[in-house]
């Protein structure tokens, strides 16, 4: 095969328009060939037509030609017990001399030639019919037909396509939408291979390389798959990188964020409680807390190791729920659910409790007054719905909540607003889920967070 995707489309749509052209050019020819007799086989009706005007009797004549010509030139077929003839002689009103019904194949032919006098051979479907022959016999103008069992299907074929050129078209163009199309097949599988890669490195799969359907190709579509690879192997390990230092950066971090702690608890010891030590006591358990999800994000991404196991989301809610619950109370907030029974998920427990926990946290925190949770079926998926009714987002935030540390500019105060790590941590686990998960403003002024999770079959 060519190397390169540019000579292969040049050659196969050239060979595509050579072979209409060639068709074209050459059916007309074959088509004629179907009125053409062999010099062989039109000898040996001449000599019928010969034994025929020389018989004393005309019905001997056909007998004896039959007979003599029957098996050997011109065979016989045996149909429910009788044999058909092979030589048919009619007069000059096209009736049978012999006065017996004639073949149906015979009056086909007769027809054929009122029709088109020019032609002199007739292709059915079972036999071949020649004539008419004239010739005179005691000063009277017959004509014969005569009947080939030998028949050539080719024959059949190109004379059905001599009478219907319309078939022919549809022929020709049949023949030119296979090879187009197997000219297409050929370069779009590798590209919908690519494509359907492309789409699971873009949400996040990492691991994700092109398959051997585009890198078996030697043109650009082939180098094209291997820098695929190329490039979806430097991005995973760039992120890895970037991950692990994170998660080295963090863990790091906690030691002199310990022995700070210890400093400010000796302070506090030595010369009693202040506001500078309250401060720096509130400081540092804010950067323990952001620690801790950065540890926890960096989990996230770059291990694997929990196994999924199919739960009842029932069973999976009922602990989340109960705790937050409490801690609406707490904070004056009413939480409500309503949750479709019977709903099941393939899951890692840890993970994706932790994420919906952040959610529901994050929404009791910015309520205003209450927050309700609803879980129903959509075809194969779970539809899991967070909603508050404190104050929204701004339409412009909407598609940057999830990445780590944003925050919008009404929760940068320290008392209401969070890391900004919560958020970020909820959409890795729920993409490792196979999941999706989008924020809205709904109808009561608040905030919605609709998670879509694949259900267990």
């Amino acid at each position: 095969m060519p190397k390169r995707l540019f000579v292969k489309l040049l050659l196969g749509f050239w060979l595509i328009t050579v072979l209409i052209a060639g068709t074209i050019v050459a059916l007309p020819a074959l088509i004629e060939s179907t009125q053409t007799i062999a010099p062989i086989q039109l000898e040996r009706h001449h000599r019928v037509v010969e034994l025929l005007a020389n018989s004393p009797s005309l019905a001997k004549g056909i007998t004896r030609a039959q007979r003599l010509f029957g098996p050997r030139e011109v065979p016989t077929f045996k149909h429910r017990g009788g044999r058909f003839n092979n030589v048919f002689v009619v007069d000059q009103d096209n009736l049978p001399i012999n006065r017996r019904k004639l073949p149906n194949d015979i009056n086909f032919a007769i027809v054929k030639h009122q029709e088109e006098p020019h032609h002199t051979s007739f292709h059915f479907k079972r036999w071949s019919v020649f004539g008419p022959y004239q010739f005179t016999h005691q000063q009277s103008t017959y004509q014969l037909y005569l009947r080939e069992g030998e028949h050539n299907r080719r024959m059949n074929f190109l004379s059905s396509l001599r009478d219907n050129r319309w078939l022919l078209l549809f022929m020709v163009m049949v023949v030119s939408a296979v090879c187009c199309g197997l000219l297409a097949w050929h370069i779009t599988r590798p590209i919908n291979s690519l494509d359907k890669s492309a789409k699971r490195l873009a949400r996040g799969d990492l691991s994700v390389r092109a398959e051997d359907v585009a890198l078996r190709h030697r043109d650009e579509i082939g180098q094209l798959a291997q820098s695929f690879n190329d490039m979806a192997s430097s991005v995973e390990s760039m992120v890895q990188n970037q991950q692990r230092l994170l998660g080295d950066i963090s863990h790091e971090l906690r030691t002199p964020l310990t022995r700070l702690q210890l400093a400010c608890a000796i302070s506090r010891r030595k010369i009693g409680e202040s506001e500078e030590l309250s401060r720096i006591e509130q400081e540092t358990q804010t950067i323990d807390g952001m620690l801790q999800q950065l540890l926890s994000l960096s989990r996230y991404q770059m291990t694997n190791d929990q196994p999924f196991e199919s739960v009842d989301f029932d069973q999976f809610i009922d602990d989340i729920l109960e705790n937050a619950i409490f801690e609406a109370k707490e904070n004056g907030i009413e939480l409500s659910s309503d949750i479709t029974p019977n709903l099941r998920l393939n899951l890692q427990w840890d993970p994706l409790a932790s994420a919906i926990e952040n959610i529901i946290r994050n929404a009791i925190r910015y309520a205003t007054t209450r927050v309700t949770l609803s879980a129903i079926q959509e075809e194969d998926s779970i539809i899991i719905n967070i909603c508050d009714d404190g104050c929204g987002v701004a339409p412009e935030h909407l598609s940057h909540l999830f990445s780590p540390f944003y925050r919008v500019s009404s929760a940068r105060e320290r008392d209401s607003g969070g890391t900004g790590l919560g958020l970020a941590i909820a959409h890795k686990a729920i993409t490792r889920h196979q999941g999706t998960i989008e924020a809205v403003n709904n109808n009561l002024g608040g905030l919605s967070i609709i998670i879509a999770l694949p259900s267990a079959i």
